[in-house]
């Protein structure tokens, strides 16, 4: 891969210089981003399937030299993983506080990047996607290649332990997402929608799991559209529009329904226990999404084979999006939150300071 710069763009601020390395066109329509204090570079993978993926680097303002780097993996959302000035988030916050390098990998068809949208992206191909990249940038002249940690949040933390399979990683970091089957996380989300949103009756739960956990089988591990689903159990016609997630185009948290076939396939906690680093697992109190079984699996089955190399850190009152409620019930319906993302920064810092001990 080469790293010719082909322009530079100086951005306003203290130390905040932004570079635009090859030659991806630029699709969005804002400025690039620019943090002070960072150094943002923009440039470009391209996997094996043709497609150039845009790459959003950032390191320390006057770093010189390699630098540890952290390699995120993203939610499924499908939207751009770039900064608008304003945000505050964990992606601007870890490499001003950490010292480290940060890597963004647009997916497919999404911000700059080629290929088909992200909306018809299979997981399998974006998981591939993410390995091709992480091998490419390991060669960047800012990174260590013996010193980088993946990172994924939420979704992002299904993806992280297959993008690290036989590759060279100092750790992995997640929050948000643990080992639970993919089949067992999915009807979680309609438990916790169903018990905590507000909108059904208590004594209404139990039965709407219970058709859930039929129409999850049959849709993902059956591989069946939701159609056929109902078709084939009249039964349970009207399950699919009231589970969460199932009124976006397409409908399934924006992603096609064989990305969530693929997932349903895949053995997280195997993949886990292959990992031969140090491994933070981060939960949250109030997380509405995967219950802290999911999240405490990880460390359990990797301390059982590898005594220490696993952390846990619970994060009292504090949500998916990392604000804190007083309540699981209002950090569900989102009624009164603070965001606190120390909550999630102070533990990890403090973990990535013990791997540069190492």
């Amino acid at each position: 891969m080469r790293f010719l710069i082909l322009a530079m763009l100086i951005a306003s601020g203290a130390g905040a210089q932004t570079l635009v390395v090859g030659d991806l066109p630029r699709k969005q329509a804002q400025p690039l981003e620019a943090t002070p204090g960072l150094e943002t570079e923009y440039g470009a993978v391209q996997v094996s399937d043709g497609y150039r993926l845009r790459t959003i680097l950032t390191r320390p303002a006057g770093a010189k030299g390699k630098l540890p780097a952290i390699f995120m993996t993203q939610a499924v959302s499908c939207g751009s993983l770039e900064l608008p000035p304003e945000s505050q988030s964990v992606m601007r916050q870890l490499p001003l506080r950490s010292g480290y390098a940060f890597i963004r990998v647009e997916r497919a068809g999404t911000g700059d990047s080629e290929g088909p949208a992200c909306s018809a992206l299979d997981y399998d191909t974006e998981v591939r996607h993410y390995r091709e990249a992480f091998d490419q940038l390991s060669r960047h002249p800012w990174i260590d290649p013996t010193r980088i940690v993946i990172y994924g949040s939420s979704l992002g933390a299904t993806t992280a332990p297959l993008v690290a399979q036989g590759k060279r990683v100092a750790g992995v970091v997640v929050q948000g997402g643990g080992a639970l089957t993919y089949l067992e996380r999915m009807i979680n989300f309609d438990r916790f929608y169903f018990e905590r949103s507000g909108k059904f009756a208590a004594e209404e739960v139990h039965d709407r799991v219970l058709k859930s956990v039929r129409f999850n089988q049959a849709y993902l591990l059956g591989r069946k559209l939701p159609e056929q689903v109902e078709r084939e159990q009249p039964d349970l016609k009207g399950v699919w529009v009231s589970m969460r997630g199932t009124v976006e185009d397409p409908p399934h948290y924006g992603r096609p329904h064989q990305w969530h076939w693929q997932v349903a396939e895949k053995n997280f906690l195997a993949a886990w226990t292959r990992i031969d680093a140090p491994i933070l697992v981060l939960w949250g109190e109030h997380e509405q999404f995967e219950p802290r079984h999911g999240h405490r699996m990880i460390v359990d089955a990797v301390n059982a084979l590898r005594p220490g190399t696993a952390t846990f850190v619970e994060m009292p009152g504090i949500d998916h999006g990392l604000s804190r409620h007083a309540s699981a019930y209002a950090a569900y319906r989102d009624e009164g939150g603070q965001i606190s993302r120390d909550a999630l920064l102070v533990p990890m810092l403090a973990w990535l300071e013990t791997l540069s001990r190492r």
